[in-house]
C-alpha cells in the first residue's frame, strides 16, 4: 500500500532528515528544561501533500512556550553550519524573519540506504546563536557557495566553518593554533588546524583541555557553539499578546499558536481582533481562530467551520487543507466531528479528503476508527490511503473495535482492515476465526503472515490446529517475506 504515492525520494529524504532533526532538538530541549512546541507546522513529520501546495508563513521550527525562544532546526546528513541563501530575495535571505535571540540547531544523522526514514542520530545537538551568525556573516567570516542554478534569484549557501571531532575522544591540548584530539580507543590521533583558508578565517575552539567530546561534535568553529544551554526565566502572557500587534508577520503568528496554550482570558480580545482582521494574514487568522475554538469560544469555531463549509470560490484549497490541519490539533469532538464532515462528503476535493482522513489519525476513538474503515470500500485510493494509515496510527487502543468491524463489517472493507491489524498486532489471531467465512479466512491468512513478529507464537500455532489451511496460507507469506528476493527489483 505504502508504494501507491511514491514521492521523489531525494525529497523524501531532505524532508525526513530535517523532521528527524526538528524531533531530536524538541527532545534535548525538553531534558534542558524548556517547554518546546513545533511552531512550523510539519517540521516534526513529513507528510507531502501532492497537489494542493501550501505557502506558510517563515518561522523557525520550534517555540519554546515558557521563555519565548525560538529554534530553526537543521538536519544534516553532513555536519556543517549552512543555510540557504538568496541575494536577491530579502524574503529567502538565511536569517529572514529571525530575531537576534534565536537559536539554529544542527543535528547529525546517517541515513539507510533502502529508506529515507530509517534515520540514525550520530552527533549531539549543537546550538549556535542567530546573533553570533549574523556577526560572523557581516564580518565576511563566511563562505558562500555558487548558486544551484543560472537563473537569477537562486538560492545559495552560507557556511560558517567549523570542525568535527572523527569520533569519541578526550581534548589533549586547545592552542592558538591547534585543537589536539585522543580518541579513547586505539585509534589515530586527531589534531585540528585553526586557520584556514589562508588565514582568513580562523576557528574558535569550542571545547577546553581534559573535555570529553562525542563522535562528530563540533569542536572548533567561526562562532560560539553549545551542546547544552541555560534555559531562561519564564515569560509571561503579556509578553505573546505584545507579539500579537508586532509588524512581524512571523512574531505573530507565533504570538497566536503560544496563546492556545500559555493564555486565553487576557488575550481573548486580541485574538479575536487578529482573527476578524481581513488584512491579517489567513495563517495567523487561523492560529488566533483555533486559540479561541481550544476554550470552545463561539466565534473561533464559527470562523473555522466557515473556512470549511465554503466553496473553492470563496476559501482556496490550499487555505481549507490547513484549516483541516489546524482542526486535527484542537482535541475536541467537534474537531472530530467537523474532519469526518469533510472526509465523508464525496463532493469535496479529494485531496482535502484525504487530508482529512490524514488528521483524523489525531483521534483514538472508535468514532475517527469507524470513518476511517468506512472508506476503504467506496473512496478513491488516495484517501483509503491515507485512512488507512491514520487507522494505524490510532489502532492500539481500538483493537476489541477494528476485530469487530473486520468481522462483523462488509467484506470489501476488509483489505484496510487486514493491513492495519497485521501491523499493530498484540491479540489473539484466534479471536477472528470464523469457520464459515471463506473471505474472512483469507484475510485472517494475511494478517498472520505479515504480522507473525507482531504475535504470541503460541496462538499462532494454535491456529494450525483449529484452521490448518489458515496457517499453511500464513506460511507461504512467512516464506516469502523472508526472502532475499522479497524486495529484490529490476532497476
Amino acid at each position: 500500500m505504502a508504494n501507491n504515492f511514491k514521492s521523489d525520494d531525494s525529497f523524501l529524504r531532505k524532508l525526513a532528515v530535517g523532521a528527524a532533526g526538528t524531533n531530536s532538538t524538541i527532545h534535548l530541549l525538553k531534558a534542558m528544561g524548556f517547554n518546546p512546541i513545533e511552531l512550523e507546522r510539519g517540521s516534526t513529520g513529513f507528510k507531502i501533500w501532492k497537489r494542493i501546495k501550501i505557502k506558510r508563513v517563515r518561522v523557525p521550527d520550534i517555540l519554546c512556550l515558557n521563555t519565548g525562544l525560538r529554534f530553526e532546526s537543521r538536519g544534516k546528513t553532513k555536519l556543517e553550519i549552512s543555510m540557504s541563501h538568496s541575494l536577491n530575495d530579502p524574503k529567502r535571505a538565511w536569517d529572514a524573519g529571525m530575531r537576534d535571540d534565536d537559536f539554529v540547531s544542527i543535528v547529525l544523522f546517517e541515513q539507510h540506504d533502502n529508506s529515507p526514514i530509517d534515520l540514525k542520530q550520530i552527533s549531539p545537538v549543537h546550538f549556535v546563536s542567530v546573533k553570533e551568525m549574523r556577526k560572523a556573516f557581516d564580518a565576511e567570516k563566511v563562505s558562500i557557495t555558487q548558486p544551484k542554478g543560472v537563473e537569477e534569484g537562486s538560492e545559495i549557501r552560507v557556511m560558517w566553518t567549523c570542525a568535527v571531532a572523527n569520533q569519541q575522544s578526550i581534548v589533549t591540548a586547545v592552542e592558538s593554533t591547534r585543537v589536539s584530539l585522543a580518541p579513547v580507543t586505539d585509534a589515530r590521533k586527531q589534531s585540528i588546524q585553526l586557520s584556514r583558508q589562508k588565514g582568513k578565517i580562523t576557528l574558535l575552539p569550542q571545547v577546553n583541555a581534559g573535555d570529553t567530546v562525542e563522535a562528530n561534535q563540533i569542536v572548533a568553529a567561526v562562532v560560539p557553539v553549545n551542546t547544552q544551554l541555560q534555559c531562561p526565566a519564564t515569560v509571561k502572557e503579556a509578553y505573546f499578546i505584545d507579539k500579537l500587534a508586532s509588524v512581524n508577520l512571523s512574531e505573530r503568528y507565533a504570538a497566536a499558536k503560544a496563546l492556545r496554550y500559555r493564555g486565553y482570558t487576557i488575550a481573548k480580545p486580541m485574538l479575536e481582533a487578529r482573527m476578524t482582521d481581513t488584512d491579517e494574514d489567513i495563517y495567523v487568522q487561523l492560529e488566533a481562530a483555533a486559540a479561541l475554538a481550544l476554550y470552545d469560544d463561539p466565534n473561533g469555531w464559527k470562523f473555522i467551520e466557515n473556512k470549511l463549509r465554503s466553496p473553492v470560490m470563496t476559501v482556496p484549497l490550499e487555505t481549507q487543507l490547513e484549516t483541516v490541519i489546524v482542526t486535527s490539533e484542537i482535541p475536541k469532538s467537534r474537531s472530530e466531528q467537523l474532519l469526518i464532515e469533510v472526509l465523508q462528503d464525496s463532493q469535496r476535493d479529494n485531496e482535502l479528503r484525504a487530508g482529512a482522513a490524514w488528521a483524523l489519525g489525531q483521534f483514538a476513538s472508535a468514532t475517527s476508527a469507524t470513518a476511517l474503515a468506512d472508506t476503504f470500500n467506496s473512496s478513491q485510493l488516495e484517501i483509503k490511503v491515507e485512512a488507512a494509515r491514520a487507522l494505524l496510527r490510532i489502532a492500539t487502543p481500538q483493537i476489541p473495535h477494528l476485530i469487530d468491524l473486520l468481522k462483523n463489517g462488509e467484506p470489501d472493507k476488509r483489505d484496510g482492515l487486514s493491513w492495519v491489524l497485521a501491523r499493530t498486532g498484540n491479540f489473539n489471531p484466534s479471536d477472528i476465526v470464523i469457520e464459515d467465512d471463506e473471505n474472512l479466512r483469507k484475510w485472517l491468512s494475511y494478517i498472520i503472515g505479515y504480522g507473525k513478529d507482531k504475535f504470541v507464537q503460541s496462538d499462532i500455532e494454535a491456529i494450525c490446529q483449529t484452521d490448518p489451511q489458515v496457517y499453511f496460507a500464513a506460511s507461504v507469506l512467512w516464506q516469502i517475506v523472508a526472502s532475499w528476493v522479497n524486495d529484490l527489483k529490476e532497476y
